[in-house]
Order: structure tokens, then sequence, then C-alpha cells
């Protein structure tokens, strides 16, 4: 499956990017905490740098719409992992092996894939975590709904994952912003990271 068909199957709710709290309840250096998983700010950190740096970038190099969209993703990434974990829904290294390699031969090699994930702010070493992101939905679309259509596998899907972010209800450390479980969307981060942003005021969910 190529890469744009194989994204295609995701709700874009999930591959985008509540009150405001005062603090997050987390230990020191959270970044968010979502049930029992905690995303330190250095996992946060990492990962920005990650695709600074493949981007020819400094590491250091201020980026506040990136670094919200990866902590947006790393929020979503831990509430699919607990739906799928409550259906004992596990992706193989063997799954994510033939989809690199189908994604692989659609790109034309390994730098054909580097560039069309970096053009989606995607790292060379963080493509094997985002396939088994996307297969991951894949088959809990299809555990929640076996028989359903596409569409609907995939509003099943979503609301799955919206249930579990408003039972878990992520702590998200203000400084980054704000969480809003019925959209799974993370408010933008403030250029200055000492600022606290204001509620936002709540929007409609996307259509998957």
């Amino acid at each position: 499956m190529s890469i744009n068909r194989r994204r295609a199957f995701v709700p874009a709710v999930l591959l985008g990017l509540g009150l405001l709290v005062s603090a997050c309840s987390g230990s020191a250096g959270d970044a968010a905490v979502v049930g029992t998983s905690h995303v330190t700010e250095a996992t946060l950190n990492t990962a920005v740098s990650d695709v600074l740096v493949a981007q020819g970038y400094s590491p250091d190099k201020s980026d506040p719409a990136l670094l919200t969209a990866t902590l947006n993703w790393l929020i979503v990434g831990d509430l699919l992992d607990q739906v799928a974990a409550d259906k004992n829904i596990v992706v193989t290294q063997g799954a994510i092996d033939r989809e690199r390699a189908a994604e692989l031969k659609s790109a034309g090699g390994e730098e054909g894939l580097k560039a069309a994930y970096l053009k989606q702010n995607i790292a060379p070493n963080q493509i094997q975590e985002r396939i088994r992101f996307a297969l991951m939905a894949q088959l809990v679309a299809k555990a929640l709904a076996p028989t359903a259509t596409a569409e609907e596998a995939t509003s099943a899907l979503v609301a799955a994952v919206v249930a579990k972010s408003t039972a878990l209800n992520p702590d998200v450390n203000p400084r980054f912003g704000t969480w809003d479980s019925q959209n799974l969307q993370l408010g933008a981060a403030p250029s200055d990271l000492s600022t606290v942003l204001p509620t936002p005021v709540p929007t409609a969910l996307p259509a998957p």
C-alpha cells in the first residue's frame, strides 16, 4: 500500500494535530500525562530536534508549530495504544517490515521514502513508529467495526479514541497548551513557553 493510500485510511483527527490546568499533575519534566503514560519534555524535545536536524536546521531552532504538532502526535499515539491494549491488539514487527518494504517500492527507494515523510515533519528515525501507528489504527478500526464500511470503521475508531481521551483526561503542562478531548487537539504552543495560553473556544470535531 502506498504512503498516501495508507495514510488516507487513518482519520485526519488522529494524524493531525479541556480546560486550562494550573499545572501538570505528573512528575517534574513531564510535557503531558496520559493515564499512566508520561510524555517527558526530554522525549518531546528530542523528537522535535530530530525533525529539525533532518530538515537541515539547528536542533535548537524555535518552531512552536512543530512542537505543538509533535506533542499532539505523542498524546494521540498514547491514546491509540491504550485503546488497542484494551482489545489485546498488537502490530508485529513483521507487519511493519512488510509495510515499510511496500512504501520503499512506492517511493522509489530509501531516499524517496525519507523525503516523503520529511515533508510531513517526520524524521527518518521516526518512520517505523509512524508506520506502526497507521497499522494499529487499521487493526483497531477493523476490530471495532469488522463488517462496517471504511467510513463507518473510521468513525468507530475516532469515537473510541475520543472516549479514551475523555476517560483519561490527558494532563498537559500549560506551557505547551491545552488539550481538547472531543477534538483530540492540542492548542498551539506559545512562542514564549513561559506564557500560559488562554482557554480556547471549543470547536466542532473535524470530519474523519
